[in-house]
């Protein structure tokens, strides 16, 4: 057997169909001339990102989060012309994506629906752009940055340098905080503290404002504030607020501040005192008789 005879037969098998699509057989030839096609989109997208960083967001002020976004549209609109390519390179004609089309509404018949709506929820997200990449948000009271956005599903990290994916219909349907909007990350940090009754209010006032814009981590505009807040029942009542320049020091700023108002308070005997009761005992028998009569009694 001769080297063309075993082509021609190799040739001849590789077209035989495996399987029947809408009256249309599929061959390995078939796979290879779809994927052809799909490879080649792949890594003209590659290319064609690569230029727009190297060439384009360089050289342009276009903030991160639309570089991202245009950058997945992109790939995916690439891709898919590569995937519609494939298609009519095996014979298909396009109006016969129909059958596709049912099959994909069978699969949302049994349970796909969460699919589609975190994938049209993805499509929201990059195009309206409420949430982007490098956002610092707060899901479900859980800080979080922003690492990933795909049409399924978002990649976050949490402070914990743990990664969670969240569906998109959650960023989207559920109440998100975005500490990162419009680029302002700044937090109002919110710090009670109780004095004792015998202490001078507005020297209080003062250490608390003193001891908040001494910190690292605290902004100077707009300054911290204290306010008396009320009468408590063992203590005077105070509110520190001050403004954080991230989230990411929230934590840190507050131990900090706590920090120096212990160390400010017992150095200038502030008492800060804890929840009392008095507790008055009676002998037994003292206030017999002076309850009022019983019903039974009148």
């Amino acid at each position: 057997m001769t080297v063309p005879s075993i082509f021609n037969s190799i040739w001849h098998t590789m077209q035989q169909p495996l399987f029947n699509i809408g009256g249309h057989g599929i061959s390995l030839i078939s796979f290879i001339y779809l994927t052809i096609p799909i490879i080649v989109s792949i890594l003209l997208s590659r290319l064609l990102i690569r230029f727009m960083k190297r060439e384009v967001y360089s050289k342009t002020e276009l903030e991160k989060g639309a570089q991202y976004t245009l950058s997945r549209l992109i790939k995916y609109v690439i891709l898919g012309l590569g995937i519609l390519t494939g298609v009519q390179m095996i014979g298909f004609n396009l109006t016969t994506i129909h059958v596709f089309g049912g099959l994909f509404g069978v699969g949302v018949g049994f349970g796909m629906q969460n699919i589609f709506s975190n994938f049209f929820s993805g499509v929201i997200l990059l195009l309206e752009r409420p949430i982007q990449v490098g956002d610092i948000i707060e899901i479900d009271g859980e800080f979080c940055h922003v690492r990933e956005i795909k049409f399924r599903v978002t990649a976050v990290t949490t402070f914990d340098n743990e990664t969670v994916l969240v569906p998109n219909t959650k960023l989207v349907t559920d109440e998100v905080t975005n500490w990162s909007y419009r680029g302002d990350t700044t937090l109002r940090l919110h710090i009670p503290i109780g004095v004792g009754y015998d202490s001078n209010v507005k020297q209080v006032k003062k250490f608390l404002t003193d001891i908040a814009s001494s910190e690292e981590h605290v902004v100077e505009n707009p300054s911290p504030r204290a306010y008396f807040k009320e009468h408590g029942d063992s203590s005077l009542n105070f509110e520190l607020l001050a403004w954080v320049n991230s989230p990411v020091n929230v934590i840190p700023a507050r131990d900090s501040i706590r920090e120096k108002i212990d160390e400010k308070f017992k150095k200038e005997n502030i008492e800060i005192p804890y929840p009392q009761r008095d507790d008055h005992l009676f002998p037994e028998g003292k206030f017999e008789g002076l309850a009022p009569d019983s019903p039974s009694e009148n």
